[in-house]
């Protein structure tokens, strides 16, 4: 299937509610369950990735029932049921959803029966062996079903975190210790942190730690839960986690705010289009990362000469900056570089090699094939952008999410944009390209 992209007629001048973070769904289902207590998660994201993560935790035992749905978001009922006890040896899909397999695969170490993780073929090639090292390290029995330090892996059950999982008597004073490299995934330590407070763990971190505020967001979010998580000395260089219980929320129930990354591209369009765009249901104190987006990109690409004269480009180019605490939102910005007139160079963004594809080839091939020269390394990419120059071309996806919805954002200012599988937007923004049509009118 293919979707061609017809630009907007006029600038785009709006306020717009995204559908909810994903990034905080994924992280308050499996905190929902180590409360052990009925928890109401409010305004969830509805999207493959949190269908992968619910259907995974049901599987393992959790009772997730739906209380309210409308576009893009609902509300779910999460108890533990037999979370706990569950003895079944189960095998778990996680489709391409780099955070369900990597939380999942620490969640699945509090179980008392086999796991299996496995993914599609490019989950098969994402390491998950920093993680793994870790666990192994702990005490937890994992085995490489295929290729060393890579899924499908298999858990088996340990007394260690079995016996931690009972309700406690006390509470240990010491702390396990683990190290733990941040160069690749900030998520690995977030599905360490999600279980860390059941057995009491110190987590040392080797290299410099990638994604900060997402480590924020987990800190913040498992405040909510009664958890301590010490950033010793506020530095990402060691996290300490006593034993402690987790405790509900108050009232029962969490709201989750609109998604950040989400939000990037009705953004990027108010502004490609020479408008301007307010998200409804993104609080200004965000738990995000990517909340940042509008003051670290879309401030800086403004043009004011734009106001005056509309024949001018609408953007400026980036110039040098580092987008490392926002990868994600780092690829909306790549395609606005590509309209802008000017060189950008944007760096810090290594992770982006490993995710649902090597996003920064599939960035540099795609604007490449648009008649931009761009040039990517290890950890950058440059981009020479001419808005005169740019023309349409058919987009390689890559089965990526992001790379659909940063090219759709070119769409809206540039002829013939053709998206090859738009169907991949299902994994985080499934209503994307019908609010798309909402937005130009």
């Amino acid at each position: 299937m293919t979707l061609i992209i017809q630009p907007f007629s006029k600038p785009l001048v709006k306020s717009i509610a995204i559908p909810g973070s994903k990034s905080l769904t994924n992280r308050l289902f499996p905190l929902a369950i180590l409360s052990e207590e009925p928890i109401l998660i409010k305004g969830a994201l509805e999207s493959e990735d949190a269908e992968i993560m619910r259907d995974a935790l049901v599987k393992m035992g959790a009772k997730i029932t739906e209380i309210q749905k409308q576009s893009g978001i609902s509300d779910w009922k999460v108890e533990t049921a037999d979370f706990f006890t569950n003895t079944e040896n189960i095998e778990l899909f996680c489709g391409n959803s780099g955070t369900s397999v990597r939380f999942l695969t620490a969640l699945c170490a509090l179980r008392k029966g086999k796991t299996t993780l496995t993914g599609t073929h490019r989950m098969l090639v994402r390491p998950i062996g920093d993680l793994c090292d870790a666990l192994q390290k702990l005490g937890i029995n994992i085995e490489y079903n295929e290729n060393v330090n890579f899924p499908p892996h298999t858990l088996f059950p340990s007394s260690i975190f079995t016996q931690s999982c009972d309700r406690f008597a006390g509470m240990r004073k010491d702390l396990q210790s683990v190290h733990l490299s941040g160069k690749l995934s900030s998520q690995f330590f977030t599905a360490l942190f999600h279980i860390a407070p059941k057995i009491g763990l110190e987590i040392i971190v080797d290299n410099e730690l990638v994604s900060k505020p997402y480590i924020d967001m987990t800190i913040s979010v498992m405040k909510d839960f009664g958890i301590h998580v010490e950033n010793v000395d506020n530095t990402y260089t060691l996290f300490k986690i006593p034993q402690q219980k987790f405790i509900a929320p108050k009232n029962k129930e969490y709201s989750i705010e609109g998604d950040a990354s989400s939000a990037t591209y009705p953004l990027a369009i108010g502004l490609i289009t020479g408008g301007n765009v307010e998200i409804s249901n993104l609080p200004h104190h965000s738990l995000q990362g990517d909340a940042h987006f509008k003051k670290l990109v879309i401030d800086k690409m403004r043009n004011p000469q734009y106001i005056h004269n509309t024949d001018t480009n609408p953007l400026l180019p980036l110039g040098n900056i580092d987008l490392e605490d926002i990868p994600d939102a780092a690829l909306t910005a790549i395609a606005l570089c590509g309209y802008a007139d000017g060189y950008s160079k944007i760096t810090g963004l290594s992770t982006l090699r490993h995710k649902e594809c090597d996003r920064l080839f599939a960035m540099e091939t795609n604007l490449q094939k648009m008649g931009i020269e761009v040039k990517t390394g290890p950890d950058y990419i440059e981009i020479w952008g001419n808005s005169q120059k740019i023309h349409g071309a058919e987009i390689e996806c890559f089965d990526d999410h992001r790379i659909a919805m940063s090219f759709a954002v070119l769409g809206t200012v540039v002829e013939n944009v053709k998206i090859l599988d738009p169907d991949c937007t299902k994994k985080t923004f499934p209503t994307f390209w019908k609010d798309l049509e909402q937005w130009r009118i």
